[in-house]
């Protein structure tokens, strides 16, 4: 068995891969997290240089796939160096110890190294990223590439999946939008609900950390098991693209709910810049027959089932 060490395993996406890699049960699973790390893991502090280089040596990977990111652009904005310590420096320190000890490393980066202006992106496309969050990913990659070129980039769009809080994803956060809105679409009392207005300006593609888990998975194997070295840059993403609008009127939708009071503005409304449409081309793992296979109405209604019923109750809604 492989020993596969998971970095930010608490988070969204490192969940769904730690989930998924031990139903699986081809490997060994090391699972590391720090704020929200219990004890069924290891509480690593990857800002911590000498407490990375300790831990790769004691349990020795043969796969580090590197989940931990401070992902959310307008916090990346507002304190750059917290989002270099992680992005950026806790990477290297990874890196350095991955390659001292001959582990395959998988950083997980994102589209928003690109600039939004002449989608799809191929995975050697020039990179341009338009806010500090982007940049401090592309140094993420630059630094995992330059460190061993036997390395991989996984580069991902907008996620959503099982989610502990809304905020964990740019897409269940959207579900606050519904908050007391719970009118059913089958005859029930109105309910007066101020309007709320929603982004319909950039295009994005929400991916099922499911999905992903399922693609990370399968690329570890042919790492693993194969002739064929991953290196390099690679893209996964969902094919559907919508706008953070659409994404809010079809979980309405799944939830039965009523989105009229929910206007759409075709304008940018975030505070950190944002590209307009960074939507992957991803013929690299396509090529290697991995393609994504969940659709959004699918993959949110799963992931509407297994949220958490105080969450939605919350909101005033029920499924």
């Amino acid at each position: 068995m492989a020993r596969i060490m998971v970095t930010g395993a608490t988070g969204l996406l490192g969940r769904a891969l730690v989930k998924h890699l031990t139903e699986q049960g081809e490997h060994q699973l090391i699972a590391c997290g720090f704020s929200r790390m219990n004890d069924a893991g290891y509480r690593l502090d990857l800002t911590q240089a000498n407490q990375v280089a300790e831990f790769v040596a004691l349990h020795k990977p043969d796969v580090i796939v590197h989940c931990a990111a401070e992902r959310r652009p307008d916090i990346s904005e507002q304190n750059p160096q917290a989002a270099l310590a992680l992005n950026a420096d806790a990477t290297h320190s990874l890196a350095v110890a991955a390659r001292e000890h001959q582990a395959w490393l998988l950083y997980i980066s994102t589209d928003y190294v690109f600039d939004g202006t002449v989608p799809k992106y191929c995975e050697d496309a020039p990179t341009n990223p338009v806010n500090f969050y982007g940049e401090s990913k592309l140094q993420g990659e630059q630094i995992v590439l330059a460190a061993d070129p036997g390395f991989a980039v996984l580069r991902l769009p907008i996620l959503y999946g099982d989610v502990e809080s809304l905020e964990e994803s740019a897409v269940t956060i959207l579900l606050k939008y519904l908050a007391q809105t719970a009118t059913l679409d089958t005859g029930a009392a109105a309910i007066t609900t101020p309007n709320v207005y929603i982004d319909a300006w950039a295009i994005r593609s929400p991916t099922s950390t499911q999905d992903i888990a399922h693609a990370i998975a399968q690329m570890i194997n042919l790492q693993l098991t194969s002739n064929k070295d991953l290196v390099g840059c690679y893209h996964f993403s969902a094919q559907q693209t919508m706008t953070k609008y659409q994404m809010l009127v079809q979980m309405a939708q799944l939830l039965n709910v009523s989105h009229s009071h929910v206007i759409a503005v075709t304008s940018a409304t975030d505070s950190a810049k944002r590209p307009r449409d960074c939507s992957l081309s991803c013929e690299r793992l396509a090529s290697l027959g991995i393609k994504s296979e969940v659709p959004f109405e699918l993959g949110m209604a799963r992931a509407l089932q297994h949220m958490p019923k105080s969450l939605l109750e919350m909101l005033n809604i029920r499924l």
